[in-house]
C-alpha cells in the first residue's frame, strides 16, 4: 500500500479527523505526527495536504424540526415483552417513544427526560446531537433515530440545557 493510501486510510479510522480535514481545521505536521503511518512526518502530512484538497468541503444546513422536551420517561428492560405482533406490550397509560428489542424508552414516571425531535432527521443529525451533548458534558442515557423522529433521553436535571443544545446542533448539522 502507497504512503497516501495508508495515509487516507488511518484518516477514515478516525472520523474526527476526517470531518475537521473537510472543515479545514487541521495542523497537519501534528495530525501526520499523530497517525500510525510508516513513513517521515512531512511525506505524512503532505499525504495529508492532498487528501483534504480532495475532500467536498463541510457544508452546513438548517434542518426543518420541532424539538420538544418531554420529562418523566424511563427505560424499560426484557421485563416488558412484546404481544403476538411483536410490539412492546405495554400498560394502556405508557407509550414507547422508542425502542430497540426489547429494551423501551417509555413514558412512565421515570428519572429522566427525552428531548424528541420531529421533522428533517437522520443518522447525521443524531451523530450531531450525541457530539454537541457530549461536549456540554450531558450523559446521554439512551438516543436514536427511526423515520422522521429522532429521541434523546438525558438525566431530568440536563432536560433544559439539552433542550437548547439540540435545538444548536441541529441548525447546523453538516450535509454529505
Amino acid at each position: 500500500m502507497s504512503l497516501a493510501a495508508e495515509t487516507r486510510a488511518a484518516v477514515r479510522a478516525r472520523p474526527w479527523l476526517l470531518e475537521a480535514l473537510r472543515a479545514g481545521v487541521v495542523n497537519y505536521a501534528a495530525a501526520a505526527e499523530s497517525l500510525d503511518v510508516d513513513g517521515d512526518t512531512d511525506s505524512i502530512a503532505t499525504a495529508l495536504r492532498r487528501f483534504a484538497d480532495d475532500l467536498e468541503p463541510v457544508e452546513t444546513a438548517d434542518r426543518d424540526v420541532v424539538v420538544r422536551m418531554r420529562s418523566g420517561v424511563g427505560l424499560a428492560g426484557v421485563d416488558v415483552g412484546t404481544d403476538d405482533s411483536g410490539s412492546l406490550d405495554l400498560d394502556a397509560d405508557t407509550e414507547a417513544l422508542l425502542s430497540v428489542g426489547e429494551e423501551a424508552i417509555v413514558t412512565a414516571d421515570g428519572s429522566l427526560t427525552a428531548i424528541v425531535v420531529d421533522g428533517e432527521v437522520d443518522a447525521g443529525a443524531l451523530t450531531a446531537v450525541v457530539d454537541r451533548l457530549r461536549a456540554e458534558n450531558v450523559l446521554v442515557d439512551a438516543a436514536g433515530v427511526a423515520g422522521d423522529e429522532l429521541v434523546v433521553v438525558v438525566p431530568r436535571s440536563d432536560g433544559a440545557s439539552a433542550l437548547r443544545t439540540v435545538e444548536d446542533a441541529l441548525a447546523s448539522v453538516s450535509e454529505r
